[in-house]
């Protein structure tokens, strides 16, 4: 049994400054895609699983990169054309693929649709093809044809990744020696739901998750999942989903099954709210004063680069330097490269004076000063964290990241968690290690690329009416 492997992964954020260029990819080709576990997140959990089956594998390509702008089409078909190559020079039995779903590239609003249907073309009609696909998915009806079954994350923050290859490879596996004939029932809700409404430790999406284990208890279905969409993406194809994949000879219960979670879904649209405590900017940071146990932790929403922002807002930071009563905040991370240079070539305890990032909407600088700390390099990104005049520190880095993900990375800036009052991320729902720092947990609501209003979003594309943005909008219509 031979069976082809290959992944990309982009969520992009069409309302992000720019484009996202191939270099800003982390790739892999055939040989090499097993050897790294720099792209892709659900790949390993298939690979294990085929190897474990005794499966030849066959790798193709791998492409994956943090969430951004929309994807230039040169990017997206170098990664289409190897991932072609390679299999039309195989014979396979199967195409187990590690796809994001949520991916906008120029002139093409459907590039996994796009893509599938390559993949399809390239191997028959006859050859099974599942994919792991991110809960904040948009699922397409090209995907639905092309695809004969598909396993969705349950969890956000998105814990399960591996645990998503694994099930994506078992249905693939069960396709190709005949145990199964797959086929999948969809439902698309009229519905806008940002991840930050949808924790799954949280209610609504708790009790959800759990319709969908038992969902995979009934005969004839194999996998349940709903999937969110991106709400920073202005597509066409915009809106929730329940997607169910099972047997052939179950059709009927598979199609109810799906339908039967979509109205479930749809039932709780008006439970929905923020999973964190959430505030505008100035009220999340009096709130914060007020807070006796440290440290308060405060997502800057309106900034996340796990959701595709620049990273460089610093309207926030602004309100914070205006202030004496949150201790020294520490801020982490502001990208900018042309500040970061001016940081890393200052000696450590040299005074420097930076244009940092930009106020959003306006794009004017911060013009700051400040005291070089420390310099920090990860594999992922260079930093330097610097102690503002003004009373805050702040952590620069050269490019885009999510390293500050980790508190582990702000500890080894040498900074003692416990004794900041305040601590400010550029993030959304916070991550479990995160959660486990917090005494105290803060969405700021926060002008910029990833607005958590999403009423004020100036969407073109996406279909009308759509729930929250339209309260009368019926489903079924």
């Amino acid at each position: 049994m031979r069976i082809a492997v290959g992944t990309m992964s982009h969520e992009t954020n069409t309302f992000a400054a720019g484009s996202t260029k191939l270099e800003a990819f982390s790739t892999a080709i055939d040989a090499d895609l097993l050897k790294t576990n720099e792209v892709g997140r659900s790949l390993s959990g298939i690979v294990d699983t085929l190897e474990e089956e005794a499966v030849e594998i066959v790798p193709t390509v791998g492409a994956s990169a943090l969430p951004s702008a929309t994807v230039k089409r040169e990017a997206f078909d170098w990664v289409k054309q190897r991932l072609l190559d390679r299999l039309t020079s195989e014979d396979v039995d199967g195409v187990c693929l590690d796809l994001h779903g949520s991916m906008f590239v120029e002139g093409e609003p459907d590039p996994e649709g796009e893509l599938l249907s390559a993949v399809r073309n390239a191997v028959g009609n006859d050859v099974p093809i599942t994919s792991a696909l991110d809960m904040h998915a948009t699922i397409t009806e090209r995907m639905v044809e092309q695809l004969d079954g598909i396993a969705g994350y349950r969890t956000a923050p998105h814990t399960d990744v591996y645990e998503t290859g694994v099930r994506a490879a078992n249905l693939l596996l069960a396709a190709v020696r005949g145990e199964a004939s797959l086929v999948m029932g969809w439902k698309q809700l009229p519905m806008i739901l940002a991840g930050e409404k949808s924790e799954s430790e949280a209610e609504p999406m708790r009790t959800l998750v759990d319709l969908l284990r038992k969902a995979d208890r009934i005969d004839g279905v194999y996998d349940a999942n709903y999937f969110l969409g991106f709400p920073w993406a202005d597509t066409p194809h915009m809106g929730c989903h329940s997607l169910v994949t099972g047997g052939v000879s179950a059709s009927a219960v598979v199609d109810e099954t799906a339908a039967e979670l979509a109205q479930e879904f749809w039932q709780r649209r008006h439970d929905f709210a923020f999973t964190t405590e959430a505030h505008t900017p100035s009220t999340a940071l009096d709130e914060a004063a007020k807070i006796s146990v440290r440290p308060v932790v405060i997502a800057d929403t309106g900034d996340i680069p796990g959701a595709g922002a620049g990273e460089n807002t610093t309207n926030l930071l602004s309100e914070i330097l205006n202030r004496t009563d949150l201790g020294t905040p520490l801020i982490a991370i502001i990208a900018d490269a042309d500040s970061y240079d001016i940081c890393y070539e200052a000696s450590v305890g040299t005074t420097i004076s930076l244009s940092l990032g930009h106020v959003y909407p306006d794009r004017t600088p911060l013009e700051v000063t400040g005291t070089v700390v420390k310099h920090l390099k990860t594999d992922a990104v260079r930093t330097s964290l610097i102690s503002l005049d003004g009373g805050a520190d702040v952590v620069i880095s050269d490019s885009r990241t999510n390293v500050h993900r980790d508190p582990e990375f702000v500890r080894r800036l040498g900074i003692d968690l416990t004794t900041r009052d305040v601590v400010v991320l550029k993030s959304g729902y916070l991550s479990p290690a995160w959660k486990d720092v917090a005494a105290k947990r803060l969405f700021a609501l926060t002008p910029g690329e990833t607005n958590q209003r999403l009423t004020q979003l100036p969407y073109k594309r996406i279909p009308r009416p759509i729930y929250p943005l339209d309260n009368d909008t019926t489903w079924p219509s």
